[in-house]
């Protein structure tokens, strides 16, 4: 039988599936992502889990794709400054490719989203499609008339990093300022909370009862507790995860006058956990055209699920596409 191994490496969980010709999952598992060790630590995490749990199969094992959190250098299957892990720079396919004796195809956890989409899920039929996660960070994947968009690094699709906030309040986990992922990442909804809580007009009553603002007075708020609690109906979660939409709004608003898709796939834990929340909110104002420079696109969640990275690693794995294997220069040494 022929196999194909895909890895989807996030900020805060690794991924790992076997799955055959067709992209059905034989066998998956999970870990954390290392947060401490050498530059080497996530890769040998990888392969020792890949040895243990799928060693019987890798001889069937074809070739293994990877979607990685960025931003990345395609050309040596590396990533170079990842905001979100404390190991920023480290390499993924040398190691792998070394120790496993496979060929590895490496792109952005997004990128590899769109083209599992485009494999097996939404974007199917479509020519114009991007893929948005809003999840420990934010991320694209852009597909523009059957083309998969890169850029000259593999970095031509970063739309966390988009300025939504011209006076730059909040400090992105990458170093700069006014950012997308800044206000809306889950890595960083905590900071832009605790910014607002601070500066929020709010009631003797409404403190007492919430408990986001308890949260915040014993320094343990968390994105999880924000939107749990704004689904419970706390005001103070509501204010905020209204004021956290504007920014979603704007990002969405640049996306769609940038790309000009037919459609935007939407997945990441903090869509697909708080649909109500999130992404109907979007999509009430972009359907609505106001601010668009073309005609509104179909917005919706991923039909792919948790799996859509992964998915997408499996599906590069399988039919990798043209324009990420021209910039794969590593697999030359292969």
């Amino acid at each position: 039988m022929r196999l194909f191994i895909g890895i989807d490496i996030g900020a805060t969980w690794t991924r790992i599936a076997l799955a055959d010709a067709s992209g059905s999952i034989l066998k998956k598992v999970a870990f954390r992502t290392p947060r401490t060790g050498e530059e080497d630590a996530i890769p040998r995490a990888i392969i020792e889990t890949i040895r243990s749990e799928f060693g019987q199969h890798l001889e069937n094992v074809e070739r293994i794709g990877v979607g990685s959190i960025g931003p990345l250098d395609l050309s040596k299957g590396a990533v170079t400054g990842a905001p979100n892990v404390p190991t920023r720079r480290f390499e993924i396919a040398r190691p792998i490719m070394e120790e496993l004796k496979k060929p590895v195809y490496v792109a952005n956890d997004c990128v590899a989203a769109i083209w599992g989409e485009r494999m097996f899920g939404a974007a199917r039929d479509v020519e114009n499609a991007v893929y948005i996660t809003l999840s420990t960070g934010i991320g694209g994947g852009i597909i523009l008339n059957g083309t998969l968009l890169l850029g000259k690094r593999g970095n031509g699709h970063e739309i966390g990093h988009i300025v939504v906030d011209s006076q730059r309040i909040m400090r992105c986990n990458c170093g700069g300022y006014g950012h997308w992922e800044a206000y809306c990442g889950g890595a960083s909804i905590p900071r832009y909370a605790a910014y607002l809580l601070e500066r929020m007009d709010i009631s003797a009553e409404e403190r007492e009862r919430s408990r986001v603002y308890k949260a915040f007075t014993e320094n343990a708020l968390s994105t999880e507790l924000i939107y749990s609690a704004a689904k419970e109906g706390d005001p103070i979660a509501i204010k905020i995860v209204s004021e956290i939409n504007k920014f979603n709004i704007a990002g969405f608003e640049s996306v769609v006058n940038i790309y000009d898709p037919e459609i935007i796939i939407v997945g990441g834990s903090i869509a697909l956990n708080n649909p109500e929340l999130v992404v109907e909110p979007i999509k009430s104002v972009i359907e609505s055209g106001r601010g668009l420079l073309t005609d509104p696109p179909r917005i919706l969640l991923t039909p792919l699920g948790g799996d859509a990275c992964l998915l997408g690693a499996i599906a590069i794995a399988i039919s990798p596409p043209n324009e990420l294997v021209k910039l794969l220069k590593y697999l030359s040494s292969f």
